[in-house]
Parts: C-alpha cells; structure tokens; sequence
C-alpha cells in the first residue's frame, strides 16, 4: 500500500492533461438488459491516474412494472424507468506493459429516477421524482492491436446505495462493457511522424 500511494504521489507531481471519454455500459434492471449512456470530462497525470466528472443517463426504453395515472384523463398509462446522474470519477492504471493496461476505474453518482409514459406523446401526467445514489467499482482489461487502436472490456457493479422504495426496480446489478478506443495522438504520429500539431493539441488527442 504503501509504494501504491508513493506511486501515485509521483505521479499526481506531473503535469495536468485534459481527459475525457464517452461511453456506454451494459448492466441489468431486472432480468432486461439496459444500456447506460456517459459522458466524462476530467484531468489526468502521467497517463496513469484520472479524475474527472461525468453525465449518465439511461438509454434503454425499458417498459416498467408501474403505471402511472394521467393527471388529465385519470387512465393509466404504461410507463417505462427514466434515470439520470452526474458523478464523479477516478481511475488508477496499475499495470502497463508491451501491449496491455489495466486499470481501476471508480464512479460515485447521484441523480433522480422516474416513472415517465413510455410513449412520449403521453405528457399530460404529474412527473415524480425520487434520488438516487450510485456506487460503480469495474476492473477495465486494455489491449492495444495496432499501435493507436486497443480493444477493452469492463466488468464491475452498480451498487444503489440509496433507492426509493417507489421505484419497483433491480437498479443494483453487474456492469459489462466492451470497448474500442482510439488514440489519436498516436495515430497521427504512427501516420504523419513529421507533422506540425502543437503539443498543447496532442496533449488534448
């Protein structure tokens, strides 16, 4: 523990470079499959520790067990989960050799969920919101195929450490993503070793 937090020490001493990724998990609420959405911007040092804030929401149309009552007409309508949060997030690269990285990325977020009419030309209802927070461990596997292409997967939990009870939903589940990812920089020096980009730009690829 104690060369982990020295090494990490060393390297939060380099200098700050933008990050950011989108992404797209693949975890479970109830027995349906249900994608994730983000979007993540931060900082990161030495190409080994990152942090940063990001955006998620639910992307899947999954109907819900709940109906919700029309506050114009009074009938029921079927609904589906919405589920939105911003967290924050690290990221610890502990392993990097020839053609491998793995990494520990963590997330902590907090937002709302709510049972919306699933067609969305439905709009005459009282929307209800409830909180949320999120706990989101992975372990991240990177292998890179060519010299600025890797392919990936991640495997970890959400953890619903805070839910309504009057959301009737399995939020806690595991969290699979496989993933391509591209680096730029490398790509346009593997292609064009003589080009003129500022390093403030390729710092930013």
């Amino acid at each position: 523990m104690a060369q982990l937090f020295d090494s990490i020490k060393s390297d939060l001493k380099k200098k700050p470079i933008f990050h950011y990724k989108f992404d797209s998990r693949s975890a479970f609420i109830g027995n349906r499959s249900a994608n994730v959405w983000g979007i993540k911007v931060g900082i990161g040092f030495n190409r080994r520790v990152r942090f940063g804030v990001g955006y998620n929401y639910l992307k899947s149309r999954l109907p819900a067990r709940t109906s919700i009552v029309s506050s114009q007409t009074g009938e029921m309508l079927q609904s589906r989960l919405r589920m939105r949060y911003v967290s924050i997030y690290a990221e610890y690269v502990y392993y990097r050799k020839n053609k491998w990285e793995l990494s520990v990325p963590v997330q902590i977020g907090i937002g709302n969920t709510a049972y919306v009419p699933f067609n969305d030309s439905q709009v005459n209802f009282r929307l209800v919101t409830y909180p949320i927070l999120l706990y989101e461990p992975c372990l991240s596997v990177n292998y890179r195929i060519v010299p600025f292409v890797a392919l990936g997967t991640e495997m970890g939990l959400r953890i619903a450490l805070v839910k309504s009870r009057q959301i009737n939903e399995q939020i806690t589940a595991p969290i699979y993503v496989f993933k391509a990812i591209i680096y730029w920089a490398d790509m346009i020096n593997y292609f064009w070793p003589n080009n003129k980009v500022p390093k403030p730009i390729m710092d930013i690829l």
